[in-house]
C-alpha cells in the first residue's frame, strides 16, 4: 500500500507565526486553530469559532509558572 502525501494550508491570521493561525488539510472539511491565550479576546467575533468543536487550551499558569493543558 502506497502512502500519499497531504497538503496543509496555514493562514497566519495576524501575519505572525507566533500569533493566531488557522490550519486546513486538503480534502477535509474541518479546520484547526492555534490561538494563544492572550489573543482570545480578538476571536469573540469570529463566526468560525462559534461552532461546535474540540478545543485544546494550553499555556502557562500565571500563579505557578508551570505549563498546563485541557480539552473542552
Amino acid at each position: 500500500m502506497t502512502t500519499r502525501g497531504k497538503s496543509i494550508n496555514l493562514f497566519l491570521m495576524d501575519g505572525d507565526v507566533a500569533r493566531r493561525m488557522k490550519c486546513n488539510l486538503a480534502n477535509w472539511t474541518g479546520a484547526a486553530y492555534k490561538i494563544p491565550r492572550t489573543e482570545l479576546d480578538k476571536c469573540k467575533e469570529c463566526d468560525d469559532l462559534k461552532q461546535s468543536g474540540v478545543y485544546f487550551l494550553s499555556g502557562t499558569s500565571d500563579e505557578t509558572g508551570k505549563g498546563f493543558s485541557c480539552t473542552m
